[in-house]
């Protein structure tokens, strides 16, 4: 009997390591040292390929939160569910397990150390410590962004600007507008099943790779 116990507490400690193991490869790592100081992530989607250069001096955490996120894969699939004359937006998985992880845990806030001029990239939020994983590229000049007060924090900081197929991103699919962001805790709960059945034209980002 003691035998068998050894054996069954062994084994349980084994699934315990293996339960931790796993936990710690999926959950949010902000490691600040992990990120370059500068790379470029090549976004491939539906509409074309796009590149991105991240820079660290403009936001270092946030770069870092990118690294960790392009490394991981975390965008294939994603859906670009904001698109207007001032915005194109995307930064859910899809995979509502996967958002879980990433979307609740939220960085804290920087100031902006550049501008949101067409083609900067910068982190949507919702308030104190919300950028998470959601990303917009500028369609236009937003640098009114900059130092706007909104929900209790001051400026969007950019985190990087696309240096490559600008035109594949103005040329994607903006017939829904805004309308998606109404069903953002949906988008979060369900992900590409809910937005492919009620916006199946959107584009999707199909890869993403890190230069």
């Amino acid at each position: 009997m003691n035998i068998l116990m050894d054996q069954f507490n062994a084994r349980m400690r084994r699934i315990a390591v293996g339960v931790i193991a796993a936990m710690a490869a999926c959950a949010p790592a902000d490691a600040p040292s992990s990120a370059p100081e500068t790379f470029t992530v090549a976004f491939e989607t539906s509409e074309g390929p796009f590149e991105v250069e991240f820079l660290r001096e403009w936001s270092p955490i946030g770069v870092d939160r990118i690294w960790a996120l392009a490394q991981a894969g975390y965008w294939n699939g994603s859906r670009i569910y904001r698109v207007n004359d001032r915005y194109a937006q995307f930064g859910y998985s899809g995979q509502p397990e996967l958002d879980a992880e990433w979307v609740q845990n939220g960085i804290p806030d920087e100031p902006a150390r550049s501008s949101n001029v067409r083609g900067a990239v910068s982190f949507a939020r919702g308030g104190p410590g919300t950028r998470s994983s959601i990303l917009f590229v500028n369609l236009d000049d937003n640098s009114n962004l900059d130092a706007m007060a909104w929900n209790n924090v001051v400026g969007f900081p950019p985190v990087g600007r696309v240096v490559s197929g600008m035109e594949s991103v103005d040329g994607l699919y903006s017939g829904y507008g805004d309308t998606a962001m109404q069903w953002e805790d949906s988008i979060a709960t369900k992900g590409n099943v809910f937005l492919d059945r009620e916006y199946p034209l959107l584009d999707s980002i199909t890869s993403v790779s890190v230069r």
